[in-house]
């Protein structure tokens, strides 16, 4: 039997299925060469003290697609993730699994658990930096926070130090670089889309921080590759 054009057209649409953009997920373990001019490109993104906050909007330095949607830039939270969504107010300390009608939308979880910025002895310390390094199209993006205390603990007994790469050819990844702590902590690592019905869950809501020392040849981390199912 011969198809007419518009029910060949009805049939193709029906067995079509719909682009789906979405990130696969490879665990990571080794050094970063481009963290070695982390700190003379960076700049202060979010000052302490903090807690349950949210930083100022910072504007992403190259075009970027985030599950196949435009985004042109992001809030910090002090609670280890950062959002894609201008509208974001809330900067929740409660983490969930993923997706989770109570998680922030549009949002990059690196250690998403309940933390806060404390002033510290230098200004590396409670602290939020960014920068942008290398030269494009391989440029890569960095949010970087530093000396993070968990909500359980104090400064002198623990503290974070992890890391957001976002790479301009749409790849996202999580790296923690060094840690001490006194009590574990549940954390949620992952990716929500803006209407928070799709998700992408690396690790959590129990995961610890890891065991890293203060070299860069055990640093651990998750990386997120844009695919499309």
């Amino acid at each position: 039997m011969k198809l007419t054009p518009i029910l060949a057209a009805l049939v193709t649409l029906t067995i079509t299925a719909p682009r789906v953009d979405t990130y696969a997920v490879t665990p990571v373990v080794g050094d970063h060469d481009f963290m070695f001019s982390f700190r003379q490109a960076a700049k202060m993104a979010f000052a302490p003290p903090q807690d349950n906050a949210l930083s100022p909007w910072q504007e992403l330095p190259f075009a970027l697609k985030f599950f196949g949607q435009p985004v042109t830039g992001y809030y910090i939270s002090d609670n280890g993730f950062i959002t894609f969504d201008k509208a974001a107010k809330a900067s929740p300390a409660a983490n969930t699994t993923l997706p989770n009608a109570a998680a922030p939308r549009n949002s990059v979880f690196a250690l998403w658990t309940d933390m806060r910025m404390e002033t510290g002895p230098t200004q590396w310390v409670g602290t939020v930096y960014n920068a942008t390094l290398g030269a494009a199209p391989n440029r890569v993006h960095v949010i970087y926070w530093m000396g993070l205390v968990p909500a359980a603990d104090t400064f002198a007994t623990s503290s974070f130090n992890f890391s957001l790469a976002i790479y301009e050819n749409g790849e996202f990844e999580v790296i923690y670089s060094s840690g001490r702590k006194a009590t574990p902590v549940k954390a949620t690592v992952g990716m929500t889309n803006a209407d928070g019905e799709l998700a992408v869950l690396a690790a959590g809501p129990t995961m610890d921080f890891p065991a890293v020392g203060y070299g860069g040849d055990d640093d651990q981390g998750f990386k997120f590759k844009p695919v499309v199912k």
